[in-house]
C-alpha cells in the first residue's frame, strides 16, 4: 500500500471538502470491490474485544448469557465448551462455530446462539479533528480514508482540505487531499487497524491594508496571493496590486507576485497606490 501525498491543487473553493460527501454515500452503500480485496461479512473479532455469547436451552430457565473479553490468545470461556477461540472470526462465524460445539459435543440436540459484539478494541480506526462525528469506528469492511472519514460526518467547514493519516509503527505523518479521497480500489489508501486519522482546523492567513475586507481568512491548498486578494474583496481605490508585503516568519516578501503561492499564517499588506 502507498500513501499518496498532499497534492496542491490550484483554487480549491471553499467547499473544498465536497468529495468527503461524496465518500459518504459510497461509505453507506452496498460495497461491491473487485480484485483480490473483497468485502468481509463483518467485524473481526481480536483481543480485548468484548462479546456476549447467549445460549438458549429448552426453556428460559436454562438460557445461558456470558459476557466476557477475547483474551489475548484470542480465546473466550463459554459453559459446557470452556475453551472457544474467537479471534479472526467475525460474531456470525463466532455463534455458528459454538453452534456446531455444542451440537457435536451432545450437549443440544438442536442449539441456538447469538454473539453481539459490545466494545469495539482490537480492530479500530480512530478519527478526529474537524469532522462530523469524531470517535472510534470499527473496522467491519474494508475501508479507504475517504470513507472512514465520510463515516465520521465527513470534513466540517472550518476543517482543513487534507487529513493527517498516523499508522501504528510509523513515525511519519501522512498528509492526503480530500481532492485525493474519492479515488478508486487501485489508488486508494486503506485504512487498517490501529489507524488514526486527523482532520485539522484550516489554516488562515491575514490581509490587511488597503483591502476592501481586511481580517483573517480560511486557506486551501495551493492558493496564490491573487487568490487570497479576491477574499478580501480587492485592493481600494488607493490600493495596489503592484506594492503588496508578504510577512512570512522572519522574512519579508517585498512586491509579492500575484500568482506567488500563500503559506499559512502569512501577514499580507497591501500598500498604498502613489500617484
Amino acid at each position: 500500500m502507498r500513501f499518496r501525498a498532499l497534492i496542491a491543487a490550484a483554487a480549491l473553493p471553499l467547499g473544498a471538502n465536497a468529495p468527503i460527501q461524496a465518500a459518504a454515500a459510497q461509505a453507506a452503500a452496498p460495497m461491491s470491490v473487485a480484485g483480490p480485496m473483497q468485502p468481509s461479512d463483518g467485524y473481526k473479532l481480536g483481543a480485548n474485544d468484548e462479546v456476549e455469547v447467549t445460549i438458549y436451552g429448552p426453556n428460559q430457565q436454562q438460557n445461558q448469557v456470558v459476557r466476557t473479553r477475547i483474551k489475548e490468545d484470542g480465546t473466550i470461556t463459554l459453559p459446557f465448551l470452556g475453551t472457544v477461540q474467537a479471534r479472526d472470526r467475525t460474531a456470525r462465524q463466532l455463534s455458528e462455530h459454538i453452534t456446531d460445539q455444542l451440537r457435536s459435543g451432545g450437549y443440544f440436540t438442536k442449539p441456538s446462539v447469538n454473539v453481539d459484539v459490545t466494545q469495539y478494541v482490537s480492530n479500530v480506526v480512530t478519527v478526529f479533528g474537524q469532522v462530523g462525528t469524531p470517535g472510534i469506528y470499527p473496522l467491519d469492511r474494508p475501508q479507504t480514508v475517504g470513507m472512514a472519514v465520510a463515516r465520521a460526518g465527513g470534513g466540517r467547514p472550518d476543517g482543513a482540505d487534507y487529513v493527517v493519516l498516523h499508522r501504528r509503527g510509523d513515525p511519519a505523518e501522512h498528509h492526503i487531499s480530500f481532492a485525493d479521497l474519492t479515488g478508486d480500489w487501485s489508488t486508494a489508501t486503506v485504512v487498517q487497524a490501529g489507524d488514526t486519522l486527523y482532520v485539522p482546523t484550516a489554516p488562515i492567513v491575514f490581509v490587511y491594508g488597503q483591502v476592501n475586507s481586511p481580517g483573517s481568512f480560511t486557506v486551501r491548498s495551493g492558493m496564490t496571493l491573487r487568490q487570497v486578494l479576491a477574499r478580501a474583496g480587492g485592493p481600494t481605490l488607493a490600493g495596489t496590486q503592484k506594492n503588496i508585503t508578504i510577512y512570512r516568519g522572519d522574512q519579508e516578501l517585498k512586491k509579492a507576485e500575484l500568482d506567488s503561492p500563500i503559506q499559512p499564517d502569512d501577514t499580507i499588506y497591501i500598500h498604498e497606490r502613489f500617484l
